[in-house]
């Protein structure tokens, strides 16, 4: 009996300890706090991963040059909540978001969060980029990962970035729901920048 005990003892310690290896760790996201460095898409990664479609994508087919693009990073409830903007305000500029999700353990990333994202993007034209490693956040050298929290770009002509708003929404958006009043009073101060 003893023996056996000892086997499966030791076969759980051998499970957890190949685990444990074999899992790729975190990607920080703090890259850089020199203010000296501009913002540019010749950072940005060259192709990533956009929900909802095979393979990857090239970063120009998104960001095309002589042509601003509203870039907005989300996490969790903010997400849920800024994939509504062009829903819920006339603008004509192309608005692709970022699913800051690099920091989310490897089997949540592979299994859980792909098809929560599909389900979210599901009734929306909007781009989402799914950003696995961290790539697009490290570019734009962003190291909040705050849920309520999204972070606001303008990608101008010439390719230069521009950070123009940090905004929060409410606790809970994603699970709890919220309403569209909500949700413009959060997106509102993002419309004085497209004008």
């Amino acid at each position: 009996m003893l023996k056996i005990i000892n086997l499966v003892l030791f076969t759980i310690a051998v499970v957890v300890g190949i685990t444990f290896m074999t899992a790729t760790p975190p990607v920080s996201q703090k890259v850089l706090n020199d203010s000296s460095i501009k913002l540019s898409t010749q950072y940005f990664p060259k192709s990533i991963e956009v929900v909802g479609q095979e393979g990857y994508v090239d970063t120009n087919e998104l960001f095309k040059k002589g042509s601003k693009t509203l870039l907005v990073v989300g996490n969790h409830d903010s997400l849920a909540v800024v994939k509504d903007f062009e829903k819920l305000f006339d603008t004509n500029v192309p608005y692709v978001m970022v699913a800051n999700i690099s920091n989310a353990p490897w089997f949540i990333k592979k299994w859980a969060i792909p098809g929560k994202l599909e389900e979210l993007t599901k009734d929306i034209k909007t781009p989402m980029i799914y950003d696995t490693d961290g790539l697009m956040v490290k570019s734009l050298l962003l190291d909040n990962l705050e849920s309520t929290k999204y972070f606001a770009y303008l990608v101008n002509e010439d390719g230069s970035v521009t950070k123009i708003h940090t905004g929060t929404v409410k606790e809970g958006a994603l699970e709890e729901g919220f309403t569209p009043e909500e949700a413009k009073a959060s997106l509102l101060p993002l419309m004085q920048f497209l004008k």
